[in-house]
């Protein structure tokens, strides 16, 4: 704030030359102080210092601790975080694979839950107690305490909304809930058509088979079945998909017969997480006209189309990024989408999957890169206000 000040003072309201170095000189000053020990000691006595998790250019983590500015003004609000998660596209970032990722060194996360804690009185639409959800992906969510402007950069959601469910729904549920939007309930009748799952027991195809039963839209699901608790895990994807009458959920390769013994509306739309295999088999039982969608590729395998199902059959491949969506839609769109998905929360309809909350620390993040937690997610969740 105080850079931004000084800049302002210096090209608008000094004419002097030898008042505009004076000034640019306590500018740079400032800006190194506030990156000293001197400040973030200040800060931290103030109460007024977070503490983040920071990757570099090689993927290195390290906790770190960074001022926050006690200087107010009308369009920033600050706030401390809930809880935020580690997704894939977080490693993805760490390790300098994620497009638009920012520069290193930077504050991870792509997501989280906040709460406001200050604002001041002319601040429009923000109250001290808010929970709100962070939509800016390069502020970097994996910090205790942050400013961000009260305009553009938080989506309110409802002060009764579950922590962990707020915390993912940026990126998990707000994919599912877009895809079937875009691909399906703006394309066709929804009674007329039903959409496959590909990894379904993953965070998104959860959140999918969610959305389609409270949208009334039946499913086919495939996970594989090379587990142990494979009978337990059928039963409970094809509970969030509202029951059998609802929902098919199958081994991956078996995705063919299931769709012969069904009664089902024809497969209009496919979306996948998965690739390789998965993706074969789901774009081979797709109607004519029919959608593959794909937001993942956890098989580290292509998504192969035969010609025929091209040419034939007129099947369209798509891919879809959440991070695209977010930058080209303007945010009364991003609030609506919010609303409707925080809606659905209340109503019973979407809960998060399970989670494991770790410290937001390094380490916390270390361990669910090296070791991520299967069928569940890791949570960040600060020790201290």
């Amino acid at each position: 704030a105080g850079w931004h000040f000084w800049g302002a003072m210096t090209t608008t309201h000094i004419r002097a030359p030898h008042m505009r170095r004076r000034i640019a000189a306590l500018s740079l000053a400032w800006w190194r102080f506030t990156r000293t020990d001197a400040a973030i000691h200040h800060a931290r006595t103030m109460g007024t210092c977070a503490n983040c998790v920071v990757y570099d250019a090689s993927g290195n983590l390290e906790d770190t601790q960074e001022p926050i500015h006690e200087m107010m003004t009308d369009d920033v609000v600050h706030a401390r975080l809930l809880a935020a998660p580690v997704n894939p596209a977080d490693v993805n970032a760490v390790q300098g694979k994620y497009p638009s990722a920012p520069t290193p060194p930077a504050v991870g996360g792509l997501e989280g839950l906040f709460e406001i804690t200050k604002v001041t009185n002319a601040t429009r639409g923000w109250s001290v107690g808010d929970k709100a959800i962070a939509i800016n992906s390069t502020h970097g969510t994996w910090r205790t305490h942050g400013t961000f402007a009260s305009q553009g950069a938080l989506v309110k959601v409802h002060p009764e909304t579950d922590v962990a469910f707020g915390a993912t729904l940026k990126v998990t549920f707000a994919t599912a809930h877009t895809m079937l939007r875009k691909y399906f309930l703006e394309t066709c009748e929804r009674y007329k058509g039903s959409v496959v799952v590909t990894g379904a027991n993953s965070h998104v195809g959860r959140a999918t088979l969610q959305l389609c039963s409270a949208w009334g839209i039946r499913t086919f699901g495939t996970a594989r079945d090379d587990r142990e608790d494979w009978k337990e895990l059928q039963q409970e994807l094809t509970e969030l998909g509202g029951g059998t009458d609802m929902c098919t959920v199958v081994p991956s390769g078996s995705l063919r017969d299931a769709r012969r013994a069904s009664s089902y509306p024809p497969a209009v739309l496919c979306v996948d997480g998965v690739g390789g295999d998965a993706a074969r088999e789901a774009i081979a039982i797709l109607a004519d006209s029919g959608t593959h969608v794909v937001y993942g590729g956890m098989s580290r395998k292509p998504v192969t189309v035969g010609a025929g199902s091209l040419i034939f059959r007129d099947v369209s491949v798509r891919g879809f990024w959440m991070t695209r969506w977010y930058k080209e839609a303007n945010f009364s769109e991003v609030q609506a989408m919010v609303d409707d998905l925080v809606h659905l929360h209340r109503e019973g309809h979407l809960v998060a999957g399970a989670v494991v909350r770790r410290p937001l620390c390094a380490e916390s993040v270390r361990e669910g890169m090296a070791s991520p937690p299967r069928g569940t997610k890791l949570l960040l969740v600060p020790q201290c206000d």
